[in-house]
């Protein structure tokens, strides 16, 4: 993440999202000149440098896990003992 990310993605913003935000609540941060590397076209092995655009979103996710109404989350499939 650059500087100008984290402007958009703070600390706040995330706490935001998880407290009060929905499933669809998200941040997209667009930067003009992501370095890459990619395969040469003829499968030689060779590596190719490029920069070219890029978007990457940002957003909660509890992916395999179970949010409780007092915030807090367990692993999906967890039984509390009795």
């Amino acid at each position: 993440m650059n500087g100008s990310a984290s402007q958009l993605v703070n600390f706040e913003r995330i706490k935001h999202m998880i407290l009060k935000g929905n499933k669809q609540d998200t941040v997209t941060i667009h930067t003009e000149r992501k370095i890459k590397r990619k395969r040469g076209k003829d499968g030689d092995g060779r590596v190719i440098i490029i920069s070219e655009p890029e978007d990457k979103t940002y957003r909660i996710s509890f992916f395999k896990r179970i949010r409780l109404s007092d915030n807090s989350s367990v692993p999906l499939g967890y039984i509390r003992e009795a």
